[in-house]
């Protein structure tokens, strides 16, 4: 019997109250989240979910992510979420993802993702995880390269954060979203709104643990706040541009 797969997976979702921000509408480490999740349920429908990986010792590992908002929904608005892979390279893919309204465009995003054998601690082909035959649609959310930010960053030290207990996820170290809510967390309120962000990407470099410290650097570049959060070592955790 042919294998069935659906190249694109679309959900009606309502932007309910636990994930709106002071300003009454989705946040933006929300809509991060929101996009891992649905991938989290699209994947199992191509065979390479979280459990068909973990039959083989593999992991999903996210390398960089980014969205870029239109308009943000507000709370109980009903949208369409939205997600789908691109062709996946030898040990790289991007998957895709949008938020919609009657087909309208209100945030869109892309991740970069590599898997991990558990074992070796080395990268596992990803092409082979697909099902034969998989094509993907011919559609990309965010066309434009992620952002290279310099090695040698070199900014203003404005801000720390203590690793909390609350950021651990079941990997034992800081979830992917933890580092967005941390980033927001060292503005007020009143001043991340102001923002009127329209872009948000992140890298995520090393492995941070409860406990840890991160010293947080910012430096203006072009139209982009960079950031860039070091470890004691004085290794880089992540780095994130705001737009």
């Amino acid at each position: 019997m042919e294998n069935i797969w659906i190249p694109k997976y679309d959900m009606p979702w309502t932007i309910l109250p636990s994930v709106t921000d002071s300003s009454g509408k989705l946040s933006i480490p929300d809509c991060f989240s929101l996009f891992m999740d649905v991938a989290a349920v699209h994947a199992p429908m191509l065979k390479c979910g979280t459990e068909d990986l973990a039959k083989q010792g593999l992991f999903w590992l996210t390398v960089r992510s980014k969205i870029k908002i239109i308009r943000r929904p507000r709370m109980m608005e009903e949208v369409v979420l939205s997600t789908w892979p691109e062709e996946p390279k030898e040990t790289r893919c991007n998957r895709d993802y949008s938020i919609t309204k009657d087909g309208e465009p209100l945030v869109l995003g892309k991740t970069l993702w590599a898997v991990l054998n558990i074992k070796t601690n080395r990268l596992h082909k990803v092409d082979v995880l697909y099902p034969e035959g998989f094509k993907a649609i011919d559609d990309l959310a965010i066309p434009e390269p992620f952002t290279q930010f310099d090695k040698d960053f070199q900014g203003e030290e404005f801000a720390a954060y203590t690793v909390r207990s609350t950021d651990i996820d079941f990997g034992g170290h800081m979830n992917n979203i933890a580092y967005i809510r941390a980033i927001e967390s060292l503005f007020p309120a009143k001043e991340w709104q102001e923002k009127k962000i329209s872009e948000m990407e992140i890298h995520y470099k090393r492995a941070c643990y409860e406990g840890d410290v991160l010293k947080f650097q910012k430096k203006a570049e072009g139209d982009s706040l960079q950031l860039a959060a070091f470890l004691p070592n004085g290794k880089v955790a992540v780095y994130a541009s705001l737009k």
